[in-house]
């Protein structure tokens, strides 16, 4: 697994990489930093080459608004994009889901505003439990009707059921699923509901 540090550059990601140092441990998960903190690491494809010889990589949360100038069009965001070509897990954490998605819920206003493009169908909002109701009523506004808006409570997490080139595009709610945790999905202001996954059976 590789873990992206580029949106928690100014979060800690020290602390962070710390927590999951401990759980790759305890899951007996070998992992490889990609320690990436501006845009020139970004665009420096020795940065980013221990993506092409994982299975899967980690973004981890911080500032979208940071994570997505700092890897608009670089070699770090192919790499993780030709990761998810190629069958990787891809997993956005918290405010780096905001980011990929075409219209990105800016954390500090509640607003939408440009995101890296990576999927057009949906909106993303992280940490929902704790955005006020005006706020919330305010972002629902602004969603267009023709996506999938999915707010996750932290811990939360929805995992995708359909390929790369479906996804893009795709606003429709059964190409999602929720691994766990409260999320509340909408598209055109009506609430719709997200399966729940159930481990395959034998």
């Amino acid at each position: 697994m590789a873990v992206v540090t580029m949106a928690a550059a100014f979060r800690r990601p020290d602390a962070l990489m710390s927590r999951i140092g401990a759980w790759a441990g305890e899951m007996a998960v070998d992992y490889s930093v990609v320690s990436a903190v501006r845009r020139s690491d970004a665009l420096d494809p020795e940065v980013s080459a221990p993506i092409a010889d994982c299975d899967g990589v980690l973004v981890l949360d911080g500032s979208p608004a940071h994570f997505v100038s700092a890897v608009k069009a670089t070699a770090l965001l192919e790499a993780i994009v030709g990761a998810h070509g190629r069958g990787s897990d891809i997993v956005w954490s918290g405010a780096a889901a905001a980011a990929v998605c075409a219209s990105m819920v800016d954390d500090r206003g509640s607003a939408l505003t440009v995101g890296l493009g990576l999927h057009d169908g949906i909106v993303v909002a992280a940490g929902w439990e704790g955005w006020p109701r005006d706020r919330r009523l305010r972002l629902w506004r602004m969603v267009p009707e023709s996506v999938l808006f999915m707010a996750l409570e932290s811990g939360a997490a929805v995992c995708s059921t359909a390929g790369p080139e479906v996804l893009a595009s795709s606003s429709s709610p059964g190409d999602w699923t929720v691994l766990g945790g409260a999320v509340e999905a909408r598209r055109g202001g009506t609430a719709v509901t997200l399966e729940n996954w159930q481990p395959a059976t034998p």
